[in-house]
């Protein structure tokens, strides 16, 4: 694939999304796909949730002119994913439970894994180690679940889940060419111009992306960027992905340590994710996404650059990663316990 044919399927994809997206709305609207307001929420009256069908047609148009050679982990990937995108839009309409959400979603991630979507355990184990390569299906099961939750759970502010997987997307797409992975590379960056299309509607327009729109780009970051690290060497097949999925991970993990600690479901929402305490500390919904932007970048930077060097630099670069986010967070944290502190 040449220069040309990359740039026509990013634009295929992009203007797919954008130009659809008003029509998207309207059957969202028509059909009840709404998004209505609640305590955790900051938007007032119904908003459609149809963006995510916007998305998934653009990635369509995309995949339709790019016509990839369908070898079985994309065919895997492109099943599990339409599966993924059904349980969105009956979440939208419907408001599922979480138990019927994870069974379609674990259905979802074990199509993906027969088709050989899955974690090498081979390039991260060494030595005797090597012998605990039964644990790949596992933490790729894991992976897929989590990572497609994590984007979901992001979908708080207009623009942040959308803008972060674009991100991400594209620092999978980078890292998959960097590698030689000539069919990964254009799958990602499809998806990321997918994304980014849907963004400007979701700024001016007030239509969200739903659970259609958050949950297919969950489970194809967590896809693509497993099949587009298969060839990095060592610990770094799984270091790079984490990177560059730092923040939906990071937010996540702490969400679900917070409940446990108060002895809440870690299904049970509440108003305490990154982008609530911004929000809190006074930033405007707009600077707090593009704060939230800063940091992705940053990771998306340090990952791109770990997959290229695959040396001690690389390690350091995902140490630092994780001290900048870990400060970041403790001082948003602090800073908004002792504002609640003060209130009460």
């Amino acid at each position: 694939m040449n220069i040309n044919q990359i740039i026509l399927i990013s634009l295929i994809s992009f203007s797919g999304a954008f130009a659809l997206t008003p029509y998207a709305k309207k059957i969202a609207s028509h059909f009840g796909l709404v998004d209505k307001p609640n305590k955790r929420k900051i938007h007032k009256g119904l908003i459609a949730r149809g963006g995510g069908l916007a998305i998934y047609a653009g990635f369509l148009l995309g995949l339709l002119f790019f016509n990839p050679v369908l070898s079985k982990e994309i065919i895997g990937y492109l099943l599990g994913s339409f599966i993924i995108i059904l349980l969105g839009a009956s979440d939208d309409k419907l408001g599922l439970r979480a138990t019927p959400k994870f069974f379609v979603q674990s259905v979802a991630a074990a199509i993906a894994i027969y088709f050989g979507v899955v974690i090498n355990m081979d390039q991260i184990l060494v030595g005797h180690l090597a012998d605990y390569d039964f644990l790949s299906i596992p933490l790729t099961f894991l992976w897929l679940i989590g990572v497609t939750n994590a984007v979901n759970i992001i979908d708080g502010l207009d623009g942040l889940a959308a803008g972060v997987s674009t991100i991400a997307a594209f620092a999978i797409s980078a890292v998959a060419f960097l590698n030689g992975e000539f069919l990964i590379g254009p799958l990602a960056l499809i998806v990321g111009f997918s994304a980014l299309g849907f963004l400007p509607h979701n700024f001016k327009s007030r239509i969200f992306m739903g659970d259609s729109g958050s949950l297919f780009l969950g489970f194809s970051l967590a896809s693509l960027s497993i099949m587009g690290s298969l060839k990095l060497t060592a610990a770094f097949s799984l270091l790079v992905p984490i990177m560059i999925l730092l923040v939906p991970i990071f937010d996540t993990l702490f969400a679900i340590l917070r409940r446990i600690i108060k002895r809440q479901s870690i299904f049970e929402g509440d108003r305490r994710h990154f982008h609530h305490r911004l929000l809190d500390l006074g930033f405007s919904s707009r600077q707090a996404v593009y704060f939230i932007y800063f940091l992705s970048m940053v990771f998306a930077g340090l990952a791109i650059y770990s997959s290229f060097v695959r040396n001690r630099d690389g390690y350091i670069a995902f140490g630092v990663s994780l001290i900048v986010l870990f400060v970041a967070t403790s001082i948003i944290v602090f800073l908004h316990q002792k504002k609640e502190n003060q209130a009460n």
